[in-house]
């Protein structure tokens, strides 16, 4: 008779601490790579829509970009890593995790900005709203993304699928309430700012669960192990 039992869910927190510690290594690097991607995305779209970036400016954004990635790349993949493919616990660890990185990455951009003399930008949205936003966008992420683990997903196109959907959704929303509320309080944002603002938004999540699906294939090569060597 065939074995019609269904297959044992992949647990991410198999093969120990070693494989855990392998992997959260593994994606704080990418996410590092990712950062400077960003940038250097935003980078380009500022001066092809007429935006002069000092010199200064471009590394206290560098640095923001650069600390936010690694931080919340790095907590959604350690929340998909330790909950045990609980999609729940990872949602809720992501929820956690986003606020403190926005408050971690906007500290680094203060500092860099006063170490280089540069000219501080002030925030458009409250700490309590952009907080507030992030804690759900990256929760729902992590939930999404823990999901996808769970399941095995060995394609990088649900997890590329994921991180647009939640891009659309909350980058797009976030967008636009920034916008409105620049307008409101009198002052609307230049097309740089915008274009800035949407394309770091809407793409970053994208990279993010590319970077968490990396991960996952690095825990799953190390689990396996070395192929059968030919005699």
């Amino acid at each position: 008779m065939s074995d019609t039992s269904s297959p044992t869910p992949f647990d991410p927190s198999a093969g120990g601490g070693r494989h855990v510690a392998r992997r959260v290594a593994f994606i704080s690097l990418a996410a590092i790579a990712l950062g400077f991607v960003m940038q250097a995305v935003i980078f380009v779209a500022k001066l092809a829509s007429g935006a002069a970036i000092p010199a200064a400016q471009l590394f206290v954004d560098i640095a923001q970009g650069i600390t936010w990635s690694l931080l919340v790349c790095v907590g959604v993949g350690t929340a998909t890593s330790i909950s045990k493919a609980r999609p729940a616990m990872a949602g809720l660890l992501s929820m956690l995790v986003a606020p403190a990185a926005l408050a971690v990455a906007r500290a680094s951009q203060k500092i860099m900005a006063s170490l280089v003399e540069a000219a501080g930008q002030p925030a458009v949205l409250s700490v309590a709203t952009i907080s507030t936003l992030k804690a759900l966008e990256y929760g729902l992420l992590g939930w999404l993304l823990a999901r996808l683990v769970q399941r095995g997903s060995a394609s990088a196109l649900p997890y590329i699928s994921v991180g647009a959907l939640i891009g659309l959704t909350f980058g797009t929303a976030i967008s636009v309430l920034t916008y409105r509320v620049a307008v409101a309080k009198g002052t609307p944002p230049q097309l740089p700012a915008v274009v800035s603002t949407s394309i770091n938004e809407i793409i970053f999540p994208v990279g993010c669960a590319f970077v968490i699906y990396l991960g996952q294939l690095v825990t799953r090569s190390l689990i396996a192990g070395p192929g059968p060597q030919a005699g």
